[in-house]
């Protein structure tokens, strides 16, 4: 991975990135190990794509235009996320994802807790390489910077108003409702979806470097994870066992990923 910075990694962005991204996830899991609740990774996670793409700004020289699409993806995509997370994280509730985990992990839990966010350090320099990229390059047309925009704001916007309709839903009715209102009708998970359609920014604005394919790859990875790794699967298991045969008859109905009228 190396090649891709096009300098020495001693004492380059990526390096601090790195670094930056390791003491984030390291004060993260001392967070956890005190509260016995493994949230916070998740907006560690967040916290060091935004971390690095700042350090990559203040340390490429670059076009002002070139910063500016840095500041708009991914430093405000996700500061809108870590205000979601937030917003969600309750220090004395635990996700069901890491209950299970903390559950499966009954030996030597801390320790596996601390290579997991490592683990998820590493992710989030590897996410945070398009704006590497992207800062690195000399040129890009006025026209990928439009449609990059377009993309970008109008995923933006659609995140906001499915996390928006869901909270807003679950606050209204008992656990065991399928949100089913807005985008969630058309979706089993339009916020996932437009979380990916922001990925789609970074080839657009790599169109015509070397490291257009090294932004394809980081897209479909992002789409890896959400499809079958960490995302929809896990989600949809918890929803099952939550919600019964009453989420079974909505995946029957509904778009698991594109929102569109769908029925099987």
């Amino acid at each position: 991975m190396i090649h891709w910075f096009n300098e020495d990694f001693i004492g380059s962005p990526v390096m601090w990135a790195l670094l930056a991204c390791l003491v984030i996830q390291l004060l993260a899991w001392w967070w956890q190990k005190v509260t016995q609740n493994a949230d916070i990774v998740d907006i560690a996670w967040t916290l060091g794509i935004i971390v690095s793409a700042i350090i990559y700004m203040s340390m490429i020289t670059s076009w002002f235009s070139h910063k500016i699409l840095i500041v708009l993806f991914p430093v405000l995509w996700y500061s809108r996320l870590i205000w979601h997370l937030l917003r969600r994280y309750e220090v004395e509730h635990e996700d069901s994802r890491y209950q299970n985990l903390r559950a499966h992990w009954s030996a030597n839990t801390q320790v596996k807790f601390l290579m997991f966010f490592m683990f998820q350090a590493l992710l989030s320099l590897v996410f945070s390489l398009p704006a590497f990229w992207v800062l690195s390059v000399n040129t890009i047309y006025f026209w990928q910077i439009c449609v990059a925009v377009i993309i970008g704001l109008s995923a933006l916007v659609g995140v906001t108003i499915a996390d928006h309709q869901l909270l807003t839903f679950k606050k209204e009715n008992p656990a065991n409702k399928v949100c089913n209102v807005g985008l969630w009708r058309y979706s089993r998970h339009p916020n996932y979806f437009f979380e990916w359609v922001h990925w789609l920014v970074y080839p657009i604005l790599l169109l015509n470097s070397d490291l257009f394919w090294n932004a394809v790859a980081v897209t479909l990875m992002m789409l890896l994870f959400l499809m079958k790794l960490t995302g929809i699967p896990f989600s949809e298991q918890q929803a099952i066992k939550k919600r019964g045969d009453a989420y079974k008859k909505y995946m029957k109905q509904t778009s698991q990923f594109i929102p569109w009228d769908f029925k099987k």
